[in-house]
Order: structure tokens, then C-alpha cells, then sequence
């Protein structure tokens, strides 16, 4: 039985107030990973950080904020001495809409949050990484960061610009000992699910029954492949984007 064993990795996540952050920051402690945590809302990674067995350095950060996210990982850094593993799950949905019907506010937003977050977080996560020489990062994309979304067009164009940054990053540090990935999972069962299920016509139901699997995914099955695609047993993947949809981007 292969154990993921993250005991001498630090491990940094954004996004990791709640929903798929606070699952994965849980899991990679349960891992042995110490752990440099950032979420816009400093009360959530307080108490999140009192219920961890390991060393955890955490901080407010709007990712979309270039001063915020350089701050964080300069301090994140100079904690640990380190940055070996970078998970960007930082993210927002917006209202379902045809691409006409969506507001300005709604596609400025996604681009800032969902493209320029990743694009800042890479930027200054790949300096550390460079310096050092080594280092695994993992961008949360989406299965409409490889297909279309109809409804959520600002949501996909977002999401297929981490797809393309995760792409041309690989190639780009692979010679620096650092690989990029990104995972693109369809509707997940999961508190950003709730929210689209509350907020949409399309209830969760209607897309579990759209699944090949006829069934959501679980965050359980996203946070165990980040465990694997970021542990040493993974190391020859790089610029990849990974499908976890029960098979829907198949069709």
C-alpha cells in the first residue's frame, strides 16, 4: 500500500477558509505536511488552524490583491525557509446567465479572482520555487476550463485561462525541477455546489443525472487526487490538466 507521506513538505494553499481548502489543508495535515494557509476570511482560518496537529503559518489574502498574495508568500516563505508544494483553490462562481445576459461586474470579476488570482499566486510561488530548485504546484481549474459551460461563459473563460497558464507554466519551470498541473473537476458535492444548486434553475439533481456516473463527485475524491498528483510518487506529471468528472468530458 503506497503511503502519501508529506512529513518534510510545507504545503501552501489559498482558498483554505472553507469548502475544498479547508477538506485539503485537513487532509495534508493528516499527511504530515506543515502548512502555510491563506482565505479572505482571517476568522475561518483562525479556527481552522486551532483543530490542526501540525505547524500551520496562516494569513488574510485577497488573492486578486498582487501586494496581499506577495506578502503572504514572502511570509509564508521565510516561515518555513520553503515552498514545496503550491495548491491555488482560491475561487468564486457567478450567476447563470447566457453570455449576452451576464454583467460586467460578473465577467471583471471572474477574471480578476479566478484568472489573475492563479496568475499572481503563480507568479510569486515560482519565484520561491525557482530559487530553490524544486517544487510542485496545483492550480484548481475546471471541467470548463476544458469544455464549454453553457450558463457560466464568464466562469469558463476564467477557468480555461488557469488551464492555459497551468499548460505554458510546465513547459516553462519544468527545467527548474518544478512542476505545474491543474485539476478540472465537474459539479462536485461541495458548498460552491450549494450555492449553484440555490442560486440556479439547475438543481444538483438534474446534474448528477447528466454524470456518466449519474452521481456528483465528492470533494473526498478531489482532495485524495491532489494528495497523489503533488506527492513524489507522481513526479514525472507536468503541465497537465486532469479531468476528475465521472467521466463527462469523455462525451
Amino acid at each position: 500500500m503506497i503511503t502519501l507521506d508529506y512529513s518534510n513538505k510545507v504545503v501552501l494553499i489559498t482558498g483554505a477558509g472553507g469548502g475544498m481548502g479547508r477538506l485539503a489543508a485537513e487532509k495534508f495535515a493528516e499527511a504530515g505536511a506543515s502548512l502555510a494557509l491563506s482565505d479572505i476570511n482571517y476568522d475561518n482560518l483562525k479556527s481552522l488552524q486551532d483543530t490542526l496537529p501540525v505547524e500551520c503559518f496562516i494569513g488574510q489574502c485577497n488573492v486578486a490583491n498582487p501586494e496581499e498574495i506577495e506578502r503572504f508568500t514572502e511570509q509564508a516563505y521565510q516561515h518555513f525557509g520553503r515552498i514545496d508544494v503550491a495548491i491555488n483553490n482560491a475561487g468564486i462562481l457567478h450567476p447563470q446567465n447566457k453570455l449576452a445576459d451576464i454583467a460586467i461586474d460578473d465577467i471583471d470579476s471572474q477574471l480578476t479572482i479566478n484568472g489573475r488570482g492563479v496568475f499572481l499566486s503563480m507568479k510569486y510561488e515560482l519565484q520561491k520555487m525557482q530559487q530553490q530548485g524544486s517544487g510542485v504546484i496545483l492550480n484548481m481549474s475546471s471541467a470548463a476550463g476544458i469544455f464549454g459551460a453553457p450558463g457560466a461563459s464568464a466562469y469558463a473563460a476564467a477557468k480555461h485561462a488557469v488551464t492555459g497558464m497551468t499548460r505554458s507554466a510546465g513547459l516553462e519551470y519544468a527545467r527548474y525541477g518544478i512542476r505545474v498541473n491543474c485539476l478540472c473537476p465537474s459539479f462536485i458535492d461541495s458548498p460552491m455546489v450549494d450555492e449553484f444548486d440555490k442560486n440556479s434553475s439547475v438543481k444538483k439533481d438534474r446534474l448528477a443525472a447528466a454524470n456518466p456516473m449519474k452521481r456528483l463527485g465528492t470533494m473526498d475524491e478531489v482532495v485524495n487526487t491532489m494528495l497523489w498528483v503533488c506527492s513524489d510518487y507522481n513526479s514525472y506529471m507536468n503541465g497537465q490538466a486532469i479531468a476528475i468528472d465521472g467521466g463527462l468530458t469523455a462525451l
